[in-house]
């Protein structure tokens, strides 16, 4: 499975049933700047990890290979030091955009697939390959625009990439799940284009549907007509190497454990059917592939991923030149504000509470101006404290609001560098938190002011000693 601190408790009864368990390394990391870094890990969190009795796969979601915007070298560097700390057989990536060389979309988005897009796809998994220093696989993405009359069939495009960048792939079936239930391909005809004998791992998810699209929402067990579908697929790989099922921390926080045992259940069912489909002559991808028009006008990679991102960013969807990809933009535009908002909610929970409270109807629209005005991030305490930034000059911020965010901020910081730290405070800050433990909007504090000593949590580094081997 892949791992979130919401499966702790679990894995503490169930880590024996795990063959393993993937780490998304840059969930964890601390950076100065969200693409040029430098970037810093949590160490306690990969000490934990790498004493857990269970292999150990990395799977990157910080470095996206399908745009202009290369693999940064720092980002490598770490990204590969943990890989080998962990000893993980390969390293994947996701072959999407995530915005342009210097500025994020906030969310995946697809790349152009043309033959441009192929070559600078291949160039940079060339470039993190060599970086990573072992194997690496692509994994395929998600779509909610239609594809256009210039572009590669969905598994064509995947297929063209492994091949031309020597790579692996990722075969995440709820994402071509997905394309297959808006219409945009199908599975048959996407697996029929692969080279099955490059996938080495599997992706399974649960979705909803939201406003007729259906979502790769990481929500909870999988359709059942995928479930039955994927026993034929996982069948025809013949290198698979894991299955790997994916969950968001908030749904898995309220999940039964009786429902994490039946999904273990179905993923060891799967993994035993794994390679077992009757050898068969391979099919001859190339003679199926038929290439677009030439005469069809099409984008280059770096003015699709500068219109998307304009139009995801801003929520503008004019700056993306295709008027039937709308609605599809603004879906992406709502779905990159949700999960900044996420972000900053893990790291701001106090301040936001105070500012929902003391705002009543209008923090959504502050939020909003925010999301405009700022461009996404991409990790959460960045969000956070380009947020506090921002909320100074845009006149909403108070010395109440502002010292909540100086401490919840100073709380993440101290995850990567654990030395005391002091947060000024506009009076006693304990009847603040009471209050807003019982989501009341607390009184302005009385001065004096108060200087409070921020300690590190011994705890910390202790997490996950409970499930380690012979616990």
């Amino acid at each position: 499975m892949v791992y979130t601190p919401a499966l702790r408790s679990f894995l503490q009864g169930h880590i024996d049933r795990l063959g393993v368990l993937e780490i998304e390394p840059q969930t964890m990391w601390l950076a100065d700047d969200a693409i040029e870094g430098p970037f810093r890990e949590n160490p306690s969190f990969i000490e934990a990890i790498s004493a857990l009795p269970v292999a150990k796969l990395i799977h990157s979601v910080g470095m996206p290979l399908g745009g202009t915007r290369r693999p940064h070298p720092d980002q490598i560097a770490l990204t590969r030091a943990t890989a080998e700390r962990l000893d993980s057989p390969w390293v994947s990536e996701h072959l999407s955009v995530a915005g342009t060389p210097h500025r994020s979309a906030g969310f995946l988005l697809p790349p152009l697939q043309t033959a441009e897009g192929v070559e600078t796809a291949a160039a940079n998994i060339r470039a993190f390959a060599a970086g990573i220093g072992r194997p690496v696989a692509i994994e395929t993405g998600v779509s909610y625009i239609g594809r256009k009359p210039f572009e590669m069939p969905d598994g064509e495009f995947v297929a063209a990439v492994a091949e031309a960048a020597d790579c692996g792939i990722l075969l995440d079936l709820h994402n071509v799940y997905c394309n297959e239930r808006n219409g945009r391909t199908t599975l048959d005809t996407f697996i029929a284009a692969l080279p099955l004998e490059r996938v080495w791992e599997v992706h399974l998810a649960g979705g909803d549907e939201a406003d007729g699209v259906w979502l790769d929402a990481h929500c909870g067990r999988m359709p059942p007509d995928l479930a039955a579908r994927a026993r034929d697929i996982v069948r025809a790989l013949p290198n698979l190497g894991a299955i790997n099922y994916e969950i968001y921390e908030t749904f898995l926080e309220n999940m039964a454990e009786s429902t994490l045992e039946a999904m273990l259940d179905e993923l060891e069912a799967l993994w035993s059917e794994a390679g077992r489909a009757s050898p068969t002559a391979p099919c001859s991808r190339a003679a199926q592939r038929c290439g677009p028009p030439e005469t069809e006008a099409r984008p280059s990679p770096r003015a699709w991923e500068d219109g998307m991102t304009r139009a995801v960013w801003q929520a503008a969807t004019g700056h993306h030149p295709f008027p039937d990809d709308s609605g599809a933009m603004r879906l992406y535009a709502r779905l990159a504000r949700s999960f900044r908002g996420s972000m900053m909610l893990r790291v701001l929970g106090r301040s936001l509470r105070y500012l929902i409270l003391r705002e009543a109807d209008r923090g959504d629209s502050i939020l909003e101006r925010y999301f405009k005005a700022v461009p996404p991030q991409l990790y959460a305490h960045l969000e956070a404290k380009a947020f506090r930034g921002w909320s100074v000059q845009a006149g909403i911020s108070d010395p109440l609001l502002e010292a909540l965010m100086d401490y919840d901020i100073v709380m993440v910081d101290m995850l990567a560098d654990p030395r005391p730290r002091e947060v000024t405070f506009p009076g006693d800050p304990r009847p603040v938190f009471e209050a807003l433990a019982r989501s009341q909007l607390p009184d302005m504090p009385e001065p004096p002011l108060w200087e409070i000593e921020i300690l590190p949590d011994p705890g910390q580094s202790s997490a996950f000693r409970g499930i380690e081997a012979g616990s």
